[in-house]
């Protein structure tokens, strides 16, 4: 077995690269992930947030699986997250457990201590899958649990506003005059996001690491949807949602970021923000696509404001860590 590195600068090894990765997700009932040429431009360019690499394991010519690897440069700058995956025909044969001992070699190699990664085909009752199977048997354990839904588009959109807050809505860029605030949000997101036992760190977001990420969007092929709440007595910028997606993946699109700021919790504004900012990505694409979204069961609030929109559970997705020093 041959272990060849991935870097995505060879459009033929990419390819072969991301057939496995991504063929493995289609057995998924709802399919995810980016694109080939959007996860190739994450790979090939330079970021602010993350770098992002892999390895291929093949047997006389076949890629049989793959290990897609995110390296942090911002918050968790400790973990690296893995993810990988074997063709069926090459399961329980040893090729995953080979990925994952040079997932832990370059984890070890690099100074970092812990490799992450997270399995997405869990049952969403008990999370059971495969994939949990083969994290506890190469020593990972398991720190956390999200509850991915998705909603079928064109839905019903019953929007609710919250008296004391107008509602201002942008695309790609963020407006100069909100950025600060934006970022102040982004941080207050990454602080507050329920993470179980998992080792994060907060990413402080500025004003350069936003336009870095905006830039990486559009050179992805990204399209976003943002909507923000803000207060009408004070000016302050109180709450945010982004939805998108790429044309490269037409039928899947996905809820990112949805965040209320602290001290103006308790009054609606989740599904306040997040009601127009379906209505406006709903127009905005005219075709049948479905949107997924993961949330912690522990953030009940958040869910129930998923629920109201039309969202279903499909699955889970657990969190495991292995330390590897």
């Amino acid at each position: 077995m041959e272990i060849v590195a991935v870097d995505g600068q060879d459009a033929e090894v990419f390819g072969r690269f991301y057939e496995v990765k991504y063929g493995v997700r289609r057995e998924l009932e709802f399919p995810v992930g980016m694109g080939a040429d959007e996860a190739r431009v994450l790979m090939t360019s330079q970021h602010a947030e993350a770098r992002a690499d892999g390895i291929g394991a093949v047997v006389d010519g076949v890629w049989v699986g793959v290990a897609w690897f995110d390296w942090w440069l911002v918050g968790s700058t400790e973990t690296v997250d893995v993810e990988i995956a074997v063709i069926p025909q090459w399961r329980r044969r040893g090729v995953g457990s080979r990925l994952l001992e040079v997932a832990i070699e370059r984890t070890h190699k690099a100074g970092r201590r812990v490799l992450s990664g997270s399995d997405l085909t869990g049952d969403p009752v008990t999370g059971e899958s495969p994939g949990t199977a083969f994290a506890r048997a190469g020593g990972f354990v398991r720190k956390h649990a999200e509850l991915h839904q998705v909603l079928e588009l064109p839905t019903v959109i019953a929007e609710k506003p919250v008296a004391g807050y107008e509602i201002v809505q942008w695309r790609e860029h963020t407006p100069a005059e909100w950025i600060e605030q934006f970022a102040d949000l982004q941080t207050g997101m990454s602080e507050d996001v329920p993470a179980g036992e998992r080792t994060t760190a907060t990413v402080h977001w500025t004003p350069e690491l936003i336009r870095d990420a905006e830039a990486r969007r559009l050179a992805q092929g990204r399209f976003t949807y943002v909507t923000a709440a803000i207060h009408s007595a004070t000016g302050e910028l109180a709450a945010y949602t982004q939805m998108g997606g790429t044309p490269e993946t037409p039928g899947r699109l996905s809820q990112y970021d949805t965040y209320v700021r602290r001290s103006h919790r308790g009054h609606g504004l989740g599904l306040a923000v997040k009601a127009p900012n379906l209505r406006a990505l709903q127009a905005g694409v005219a075709r049948p696509a479905v949107l997924h979204t993961w949330n912690a069961p522990e953030n009940a609030p958040m869910i129930a404001v998923n629920s109201k929109l039309g969202f279903r559970p499909v699955a889970q997705r657990t969190s495991w860590e292995l330390p590897v020093s």
